[in-house]
């Protein structure tokens, strides 16, 4: 099999309006710091902090748009910002992969955040759902969600706007 590339779902308006605003307002932090009478280590501490948050965060908005899922006849490779997650196939409960409608499945709808982002519109990192499990999240259209078990005792959770033809490969 050749490796097939799957993309994550753009981003929505409403992830987009999310970066955004936290972009403007780091922005306005960081103008406010730069204004204001401080020690200069302080400042300096300070500034820079912001400029690595600001940094950080365009970076993980400009890589959203790039990021995949790589399946080969061995692995699945997801490439997101911040993360590579690399599984071999015979690790993944692929039987079970399913697309999921969160209305429906709300035990599976991300809760709490152990290492990632969230923001609205905008979930990626390692999370708890709601039904007391772990998962990898890459969410970025709720409308568009597969699940994918595995065998580590986690769950991947992605937006995948080809979920069908990506179950239908895994599954292969």
């Amino acid at each position: 099999m050749v490796t097939q590339f799957f993309s994550l779902a753009p981003l929505t308006q409403t992830s987009i309006l999310s970066f955004i605003i936290l972009l403007l307002g780091l922005a306005g932090v960081l103008w406010m710091l730069w204004v204001k009478p401080m020690p200069k280590v302080a400042k300096s501490a300070s500034l820079g902090i912001l400029f690595v948050m600001i940094g950080g965060f365009s970076w993980v908005f400009y890589q959203s748009h790039n990021a995949e899922i790589a399946l080969t006849d061995t692995e699945l490779k997801l490439d997101i910002p911040f993360y590579k997650v690399q599984l071999a196939r015979s690790e993944l409960l692929v039987e079970q992969a399913r697309i999921i409608d969160l209305k429906q499945e709300q035990d599976l709808t991300p809760s709490f955040k152990t290492n990632g982002i969230g923001m609205p519109g905008f979930q990626l990192g390692w999370f708890n759902l709601k039904g007391k499990c772990k998962a990898f999240v890459a969410v970025t259209d709720k409308s568009e969600l597969v699940l994918v078990p595995t065998k580590r005792g986690y769950n991947l959770l992605l937006s995948v706007p080809e979920g069908e033809r990506f179950i239908t490969q895994l599954q292969k």
